[in-house]
This record gives C-alpha cells, sequence and structure tokens, in this order.
C-alpha cells in the first residue's frame, strides 16, 4: 500500500501540514467568533474597548502570554508520539479530522450529560457508538432483535468498569423481582412463562442479559396494569429489593444461598480488572485468572476447568473476559471459543456468564474485517492483504465479536483521536434500564424513565461518568465521516501498520541470524495484532536473571527519562515482562529453549537471586505510525532502529 495516501489525515511528524491546520482551524475560529456575535448582537459587549486599555487588563493578558510561554517551553519534553522514531506504549500521530473536531467544538464547550446541555454533541456521540457497534457485528435494525448502543468515556479503564456494573445490576435483577413478587403477593414470570416463584435461585442468576430484560418487561407490565398509584408504590418496593439499594453485605444476607460471584479474566489482562472489583465491591479475590497458552492466549479449556470448579462451589459466573489485543503483547484471546464455550455450559451444566470483550487496543481493527456494505469479509478477503494475518483463530475471534454482550475500545488508541476516548459499547441497549439514575437539575421528572426503551439521549442517566466532553465526541464523528469504519477507507490505515509489523518480524529474524555467535534474538510469540516483543540473551548466558539485567541495559537506551534530554534519544521504546506464573510448563520450558536459558533460572519463586528470576523482561514495540515503512531517505525507519538495536547490543556485549 502506498502510505502517501495517509498524508492528508494527519499533522505529521515534522508538521507538514501545518498551514493546511492554521487555515481550516482560523476559518472555524472566526466562524465561532461569529456565531458568539449573532446572538442577540443588539446587547452591548461586556468587555470594552477602554477596559481592554486598562493596566489589569493588560497586566494580565501579559502574564497569560507568559504562563503560555513556560507551558510551551515544558511542553518541549513532552513524548513525541506523533515521529516514527517513537515505538513505545500505544499512541502516535492523532487524526488531523479529529484533531481539528476535537479543538473547534472545545470552543463551544458542550457537555455531554444530557441533550439539554449538548443538543448537537450527544446525537454525535450515539452517532459514533452505532457506527462503532456496527464495526463489531451488532445489530442496530430493532426488526432483527436486539439493537445495540454505545457512548464514550475518558479511557478504555471506566467502559471496562461499565460493563461489570452493569452486568451485575442485570444478573441480580431476577431475584430482586421474585423478592418483591413474595412481599407483595404476586407472581411475576419470566420470557417463557415460568413463574419466578418457583424457580430456583441457581436458575435465576444464570439467566441470559435477554431473558432478564424480559423479565423486566414482563414486571413492568404487569405493575402498569395496576394503575399509576399501585405502579409507583410497587416500583419503590422493587428497588428496595435490589442489590444497588441494599448493597451487598444486606443483600447476600437476604439470600443466603448466594456467594459472592466470579469474573474469569485471561492472565494477561489489564490491571484496570483489580481495580473494578474493588470499586465495585465485589473483591479483588474473586477475580480468577485463567492461564494463557504458548502464544500468550487465554487457554478455553483452562477456562472450561475454572468454570466447573465455580459450578461446583455454586458460585455465579459474573462474566468471562476476552482480550482482543493485550496491553503487554498485543495478543488476541479465542473469543469464539469463549462464545461456544458458554453454549455448552447452559445446555450442559445450566451455568450462563456474561461476554464482555477488552478491545481497548484491537477493536479498531475490526474495520478491516468490514466491507464497505459493513459485512463481514471472508478470511480469504481479509488475508489477501497480509503474509500471515489473521491466523484462523485471530479471524474467528473477530468474527464472533457479535455473540458477546459488550465491548470496550479506545478511539484514542488505534482509533487515532486524541486523549482521553473510550468508548463502550453493548449488544443490548435495554441493559441502561437497570441501571438508570434520575436528577431533577438534570432529567425532567415529567420524562422519567417507565418504559422498558431508554432515552438514550439522556445519556447521563445510564453511564458511570456525569459531566462528558462533546468536543471528544465531536473528534470521533468526524473523524468516522472522514474515513468511515471499514476495509476500504479507515482500516486501510491499521491495515498498513500489519504490513510493517510482519516485516518488522522478518527483519528481526534477519538480525538473529546476524548476531548468530554473539546474542540470540527471539520474538516470544508471533504478533497478532501491531504489537510485537522481542526477547534478547547474550551468546551463552543460561541465567534468567542475566538475560534481564542485559536486556535492560539495552532498554536504558531507548527509554524517556528526566536526566537525558530527549533530544538525544534515537528511538524511543518500551518494555514489558512475561511473568512465570501466568505460562505452564512446557510454554516456559520452549521459551528457554529458544533462548539457550537454564529452564531452572526462569521460577515462581527465586531462591538464587543472582541466577534466578520470575519474569522474563523483554522490549515492546507498538508499530501504529503509518510512516514507520517510509523509505524517502534509502531506508525505513525500522531499518534504522534495528541497526541502533544491533549497535546497541554489540556495544554491550563488548564491554
Amino acid at each position: 500500500m502506498d502510505i502517501r495516501l495517509f498524508s492528508p489525515y494527519f499533522l505529521g511528524s515534522y508538521g507538514e501540514n501545518n498551514h493546511e491546520f492554521e487555515d481550516i482551524f482560523l476559518e472555524f475560529f472566526r466562524d465561532h467568533v461569529y456565531w458568539r456575535r449573532s446572538f442577540h448582537p443588539e446587547d452591548l459587549p461586556p468587555i470594552s474597548i477602554l477596559e481592554k486599555q486598562s493596566s489589569h487588563y493588560l497586566e494580565t493578558m501579559a502574564k497569560t502570554k507568559q504562563e503560555l510561554h513556560k507551558l510551551s517551553a515544558a511542553l518541549k519534553q513532552s513524548v513525541p508520539f506523533s515521529n516514527p522514531r517513537y515505538i513505545g506504549h500505544m499512541a502516535s500521530d492523532v487524526l488531523l479530522p479529529g484533531m481539528l473536531g476535537q479543538f473547534i467544538t472545545a470552543l463551544y464547550n458542550p457537555n455531554n450529560v444530557t441533550e439539554e446541555a449538548a443538543p448537537v454533541t450527544v446525537k454525535m456521540e450515539l452517532e459514533v457508538g452505532n457506527n462503532l457497534a456496527a464495526m463489531f457485528g451488532y445489530n442496530l435494525d430493532p426488526n432483527n432483535g436486539s439493537v445495540a448502543w454505545g457512548h464514550l468515556t475518558s479511557g478504555g479503564t471506566v467502559a471496562n468498569y461499565q460493563s461489570l456494573w452493569m452486568f451485575r445490576s442485570v444478573k441480580y435483577y431476577p431475584l430482586a423481582v421474585k423478592r418483591c413478587g413474595e412481599l407483595a403477593d404476586i407472581d411475576f414470570i419470566d420470557g417463557k412463562g415460568r413463574s419466578l416463584h418457583y424457580m430456583s435461585t441457581w436458575d435465576l442468576m444464570n439467566l441470559s442479559i435477554d431473558e432478564v430484560i424480559q423479565v423486566r418487561v414482563n414486571c413492568l407490565n404487569q405493575l402498569k396494569a395496576m394503575g399509576d398509584d399501585k405502579y409507583d408504590e410497587l416500583i419503590q418496593l422493587l428497588r428496595e429489593q435490589r442489590i444497588e439499594h441494599q448493597g451487598h453485605i444486606d443483600f447476600f444476607e437476604q439470600h443466603k444461598e448466594l456467594k459472592q460471584p466470579v469474573v474469569l479474566v485471561p492472565a494477561t489482562a489489564h490491571y484496570s480488572w483489580v481495580k473494578a472489583m474493588k470499586i465495585l465491591g465485589i473483591g479483588s479475590k474473586n477475580l480468577w485468572h485463567v492461564p494463557t497458552d504458548e502464544k500468550m492466549r487465554l487457554d478455553p479449556e483452562a477456562l472450561r476447568l475454572l468454570l466447573l470448579k465455580a459450578k461446583s462451589e455454586n458460585r455465579t459466573v459474573l462474566a468471562v473476559i476476552g482480550v482482543l489485543g493485550t496491553t503487554e503483547f498485543g495478543t488476541v484471546d479465542p473469543i469464539s471459543d469463549i462464545v461456544t464455550l458458554r453454549e455448552e455450559m447452559i445446555r450442559d451444566e445450566s451455568l450462563n456468564y456474561y461476554i464482555h470483550i477488552d478491545a481497548a487496543w484491537g477493536g479498531y481493527l475490526s474495520s478491516v474485517f468490514r466491507n464497505e456494505e459493513n459485512n463481514l469479509r471472508s478470511h480469504d478477503e481479509v488475508k489477501a492483504g497480509f503474509e500471515h494475518f489473521p491466523s484462523a483463530k485471530v479471524y474467528d475471534a473477530f468474527a464472533a465479536l457479535k455473540d458477546t454482550d459488550s465491548i470496550t475500545v479506545d478511539p484514542h488508541k488505534l482509533g487515532y483521536m486524541p486523549y482521553g476516548s473510550g468508548a463502550f459499547i453493548a449488544r443490548n441497549k435495554n441493559m441502561c434500564g437497570f441501571v438508570v439514575q434520575e436528577a431533577a437539575y438534570v432529567f425532567d421528572k415529567k420524562n422519567r424513565f417507565v418504559e422498558p426503551e431508554p432515552k438514550l439521549n439522556q445519556l447521563g442517566q445510564y453511564i458511570m461518568e456525569g459531566s462528558k466532553p462533546g468536543a471528544a465526541a465531536a473528534a470521533s464523528y468526524v473523524a468516522q465521516n472522514v474515513l468511515p469504519l471499514n476495509a476500504e477507507q479507515f482500516g486501510k490505515l491499521p491495515a498498513s501498520t500489519i504490513r510493517t509489523t510482519e516485516v518488522f518480524y522478518h527483519k528481526i529474524s534477519e538480525l538473529s541470524d546476524k548476531l548468530k555467535g554473539k546474542a540470540t534474538l527471539i520474538t516470544p510469540m508471533e504478533p497478532d495484532t501491531n504489537l510485537i516483543c522481542l526477547a534478547i540473551n547474550p551468546a551463552g548466558n543460561t541465567s534468567t536473571r542475566v538475560l534481564n539485567d542485559f536486556t535492560r541495559k539495552v532498554f536504558e537506551h531507548i527509554k524517556i527519562e528526566k536526566t537525558t534530554p530527549l533530544f538525544n534519544k534515537e528511538f524511543i521504546g518500551s518494555y514489558t515482562s512475561i511473568f512465570r506464573k501466568n505460562i505452564d510448563d512446557s510454554v516456559a520450558q520452549s521459551l528457554c529453549s529458544k533462548l539457550g536459558l537454564d529452564s531452572g533460572s526462569f521460577v515462581t519463586d527465586i531462591e538464587k537471586a543472582e541466577y534466578q528470576d520470575n519474569a522474563l523482561f523483554v522490549l515492546r514495540h507498538t508499530l501504529m505510525n503509518p510512516w514507520l515503512s517510509d523509505d524517502k531517505n534509502g531506508e525505513t525507519y525500522l531499518d534504522m532502529y534495528l541497526t541502533y538495536l544491533e549497535e546497541t547490543i554489540l556495544r554491550l556485549i563488548e564491554q
């Protein structure tokens, strides 16, 4: 692919599109000032021309400019994410349409908590959510079943919180309805006509999301048939039976047969899941980590065993989390297997769990899998543009997204949007009704939520956050209209970075051959996305501790330090660690064999500190900058980096 296609989309690592940016921004800044002046132009301006000549005014403007000079000077030590010499964390240059959209909209300062405070950008946010939902294969046609919904968050962490927050509200709702029915002598029914009164706690805690939504619809319909006064009385009674009202202690005291639920995540999961369990009061000990395989993907068989363990302990499985592009390794969990296993567990064990996909990193790669009609492309169609990507497992994972319950994705990562912009996407928008929150000063009581269909233009009622910037929504909205989320438009951008990663993968192998006898270089696992790791071991070394110490010395040359000016750095990278406790014996043995290590030096519990270690320290490269393969100077930035890496390794070996 000709990377010149991307030239109009970015400001550029050297600010090549500075004039275009300046012209566009100035045009719309002037337009904004005209808009301000057009609202009741008969009013006299509050800031008079005479005031602008006062000493106070002039001193304040001078102080402002002085502070901005100081800010600008300090910002020169910021990380140069936009430069192709940066190959560290999940950041790069941002799309010009998105950046301009955010800057221009910030002048209007809309608050997307409600349509009343942001009549324009709330609609944009909901449209962004629809576009992301469609990219994942979720349904948006009311005639075809459950309709999806999504909104923006400050980042993927909050989106992850929201998934468990909503799941918990849905999961425990049937028990509250049953209790309400017992107290009010009402026989509530589920979607199959079964009386909740005669259903066991296990059965009620293992209904699907759609089944619980139908329980809610039936419940509300039964209550509404009793008249407005009775409805209000019983709705209050129902609210008082819910876990959100009672809290965990009182709720579990009332339902003594219940134990705290568990959430299953792969060992590679982001740390936000531990935080989520603490924040929601479920407890981090109830976050069960599923071992990974040799590709650092969730092991489906290990997941099966943990699910059976939960069943044997009579533990509710609130959710299974799959990761679509891990933060550390970029690996893609077998989402298809997670979906299939749920079907088996429902059939054989009457155990149902909700599925959330943490696609904060890899979510936007879904655009590569969608054609312009937004249909899923075949494996052969997708694979035609690459050498290896996607493997059958990876393709199946993306194809299975439509069968999950919710997804986290970060526009500010592989969506190339400014910070902070995450997103939460739900397969069934009616999950929102379980977490609705009223506030008289924001949401009109007359239009309160009473029906199963939530009023989703009142965003603040259904999300964890309150006030939120409409500018972030405008940024994604503009960018998605310039570059729709399919393989022929936006998808070309992440696709180019996957191809760059494949080239890099081969070049690492070439460098390894070149350094044979001096050092061993391997990629611990083949890349599933555009994130790739590198392990380095000096020739003849068998100690994991020595390998780690050596690699840390290499990393010293590409890490950001306060004591070293950024301009002295040839390249900037990042690192991660492969912990022994997160992989099984065969995977650990394989890594040691490839690197020439004594497997006894790679251990869970360290006994010989000078020889052993409990993790492998590896260099981590995020190859999302589209200009990494630019060869205007006869060699690409990848070539330059690998030459620099080779020189650094040889210099350290000779010391």
